[in-house]
């Protein structure tokens, strides 16, 4: 589905619900980036767009390259690649941005493909824990037939102070074009 005027795909709807319980089922949103796999909930998904070059926004912390306007909202961009330790992102035509929200904020992070929605068994805590490389952003570590996929947890993305400044400089900018 595509709405008029911004060229997004809506991402089929979650509806409500609670966080998966171990061995339950995760309904996720799979992408690729530097050739790794990775998802996020599909709870917390909005949509997907074509990449662009975000506005910078000045105050924010260097894990955010910009501000984008999608459909009349203002979506901050984060370096998802710099984040998960793939090196920094030089946006290209070829990429998406998966719009997710990022505790009340939307955020979109740069993507080189989404692959789509599925559904996997979680893991149990023993199976996560103490994995070499589970930032304290990763969820939980699906083991797939052909390699691994580290789900999200999107409130965990960004670090307190992260926040704090990201909120300041959308604040200031705000105040700037008032």
């Amino acid at each position: 589905d595509r709405r008029p005027g911004d060229g997004g795909r809506l991402l089929p709807d979650a509806g409500p619900g609670q966080a998966p319980q171990p061995g339950g089922l995760m309904k996720l949103i799979e992408f690729e980036c530097g050739g790794h796999r990775f998802a996020v909930p599909l709870a917390c998904t909005r949509r997907a767009v074509m990449a662009a070059q975000p506005a910078p926004l000045p105050g924010a912390s260097s894990i955010v390259l910009g501000v984008l306007n999608v459909a009349g909202e203002t979506v901050t961009v984060l370096d998802f690649a710099r984040r998960a330790g793939l090196g920094a992102t030089v946006i290209t035509p070829s990429q998406q941005v998966l719009i997710i929200d990022l505790g009340g904020l939307p955020a979109g992070l740069v993507v080189d493909r989404i692959l789509g929605a599925a559904e996997r068994a979680r893991p149990g805590a023993e199976e996560t824990q103490g994995q070499p490389g589970a930032a304290a952003f990763v969820d939980a570590i699906v083991r797939l037939d052909d390699g691994l996929c580290l789900v999200l947890d999107p409130e965990k993305f960004l670090s307190e102070a992260e926040y704090g400044q990201l909120a300041e400089a959308l604040d200031a900018a705000d105040h700037e074009h008032a």
